[in-house]
């Protein structure tokens, strides 16, 4: 099913559909959407209203409607959202409309008002009242344009992929523990290290300095090896909707990981660590079997 009709369905369900950036559709309450093979049901259309104000995020029951339809875990429900809109921000911003399938299309002005103008229903039919139907659990439906997902995958790989989230976790706790640790006991062993500095010698062989006799000799300098914070980077990428869903997974498992972007084109997920110049291969054996499993090692390092 297309991302589009996923929203349309919730959007005659609920009556209302907030875009996050964009605005509110709303349909009023009073009105009884009838059936999609109804011949009255293009007149439902022209109640269609839209608001454009700043919606910061979007509605938790919309989260939760993809992720139940689609069978996705929370953050994927998220990314794909947020993928789906970023592309009708990019429509519109170029003087394209943005066509939501089944309900309508935005446009923007010079002015930068966006004009909504009801459309044609979709030629999907859309099963509004998907709350008096009980899902099929045994199957997971993936979005048309996710063409990177297989379309069907049964419900036992859901399970596979929580024990494998909740492992990840526990493992990405015990290495920033052990950093922490680490960091921890260099910084007591520095004050030692340097109470250990040799006295200088201040009283010379005058045959070996007879060329200045108040010379004395330098004291030796310690070699200290000081712990710092390294940049651990898990991936580098072009493709904007698969470092969208990669960084909402393993952020969610982990807030400490980050995404940054020069360009808006090239995307590098990563994340910052204390640790030792020594431990520093260590950490990235450790972070890498946790992001990529038994493949060769990715991970790379800067300081």
């Amino acid at each position: 099913m297309k991302f589009a009709v996923l929203l349309a369905r919730y959007f005659y369900t609920k009556k209302q559909l907030s875009l996050p950036g964009i605005g509110v559709l709303h349909l009023d309450a009073a009105i009884t959407v009838p059936d999609f093979s109804d011949k009255n049901f293009r007149e439902v259309l022209k109640y269609i209203q839209f608001t454009q104000k700043n919606v910061a995020k979007a509605d938790e029951e919309l989260i939760d409607f993809i992720r139940t339809q689609t069978g996705k875990i929370k953050p994927l429900a998220e990314a794909d959202l947020e993928s789906y809109l970023a592309d009708g921000k990019l429509l519109l911003n170029i003087g394209k409309p943005f066509t939501i399938e089944g309900v309508g299309s935005l446009q923007k002005m010079k002015s930068g008002d966006l004009i909504f103008t009801p459309g044609e229903p979709t030629i999907e039919k859309l099963d509004f009242h998907v709350e008096e139907k009980t899902p099929d659990k045994s199957v997971r439906h993936i979005p048309v344009y996710d063409e990177s997902q297989a379309r069907h995958t049964a419900h036992n790989n859901q399970r596979r992929i929580l024990l494998i989230g909740t492992l990840a976790v526990i493992g990405l706790v015990v290495i920033l523990w052990g950093g922490y640790t680490l960091y921890n006991k260099n910084g007591k062993d520095q004050p030692q290290a340097s109470s250990e500095v040799a006295t200088p010698i201040t009283n010379p062989d005058t045959s070996t300095l007879q060329a200045d006799s108040n010379a004395t000799l330098p004291p030796p300098t310690p070699v200290v090896t000081t712990p710092g914070t390294y940049k651990f980077i898990f991936e580098r990428t072009d493709r904007k909707a698969r470092a969208l869903k990669r960084y909402a997974f393993v952020h969610d498992l982990s807030p400490r990981i980050q995404m940054e972007t020069a360009d808006s084109l090239n995307f590098t997920i990563f994340v910052r660590l204390p640790a030792m110049p020594e431990d520093t291969t260590r950490l990235k054996d450790s972070l890498n079997v946790w992001y990529y499993g038994t493949k060769l090692v990715k991970v790379s390092i800067e300081p």
